[in-house]
C-alpha cells in the first residue's frame, strides 16, 4: 500500500507524454490544429445556414409590416364611422358630421401611418331601413351626395365607411408572394338625427 501512495501512477508513455513541457506543447499544437478544422466547418455551416435564417427574420418584419398595413386600414374606417356618430358640425360649414362628407373622411384618414390613403380610397354609403344604398359621397356615382337637411337621410339609416389600401413590400424576395395585396375595412354605424342627451 506504501508503494501505490507513492507512485499512484504507473509511468506509461501516454503519462509521459502529458508531463512536462513538451507534453504541454504538443497538446496545445494538437488543439490548435483541430480548433482551425472546427473553425472551417463552423464558416461552412453558417454560410449555408445564414441565407435561411435573413429570409426568416426578412419574412418576419414583412408580415409585420403587413399586419401594421392592415390594422391601419381598419383603424382608418372605424375613425371614419365613430365620426358620422358624433353630434355637431364639427368643421364649421353648416352640416351635421353624419351629412359632412369631406369631414367624414378626413376623421378616417386623420390617424393613418406607415400608408399611403388618399380620399379616393374612402368610400362612404348611405344605407336605408332596407339595406339599400340611399346616397354616397362618391361624385362619380349615380347616387345622390347627402346635402344640407337632407329629407333622404334620416334616423336608423346606416353608414359604412370602407377604406381600401395597397400593400406596398420592401423586401425583394418576398415581394413576389404579398406584393399589392389590397387591404379592405368596412365599419357602419346607424345614423340617429338629433341632440343626445338633450
Amino acid at each position: 500500500m506504501a508503494r501505490f501512495l507513492r507512485n499512484p501512477l504507473p509511468p506509461t508513455s501516454d503519462y509521459m507524454v502529458g508531463c512536462g513541457v513538451l507534453g504541454f506543447l504538443g497538446d496545445r499544437v494538437r488543439t490548435k490544429n483541430t480548433n482551425t478544422s472546427d473553425r472551417g466547418a463552423s464558416l461552412v455551416e453558417f454560410a449555408l445556414v445564414a441565407p435561411l435564417l435573413f429570409l426568416l427574420l426578412f419574412g418576419v418584419i414583412e408580415f409585420a409590416r403587413l399586419a401594421h398595413g392592415f390594422t391601419t386600414v381598419w383603424t382608418a374606417a372605424r375613425e371614419g364611422a365613430r365620426h358620422v356618430t358624433t353630434v355637431g358640425d364639427s368643421d364649421g360649414d353648416g352640416l351635421p358630421n353624419y351629412l359632412d362628407c369631406d369631414s367624414i373622411i378626413e376623421a378616417a384618414l386623420g390617424n393613418v401611418a406607415g400608408m399611403s390613403l388618399t380620399a379616393g380610397d374612402v368610400g362612404v354609403v348611405y344605407d336605408d331601413l332596407t339595406g339599400t344604398p340611399a346616397a354616397d359621397c362618391d361624385p362619380v356615382s349615380p347616387l345622390p351626395a347627402p346635402g344640407p337637411g337632407s329629407a333622404d337621410i334620416d334616423s336608423g339609416f346606416d353608414i359604412t365607411v370602407q377604406v381600401t389600401g395597397t400593400y406596398d413590400a420592401i423586401v425583394p424576395i418576398i415581394s413576389r408572394f404579398i406584393d399589392g395585396i389590397d387591404l379592405t375595412s368596412s365599419q357602419t354605424r346607424s345614423i340617429f338625427k338629433g341632440v343626445v342627451g338633450g
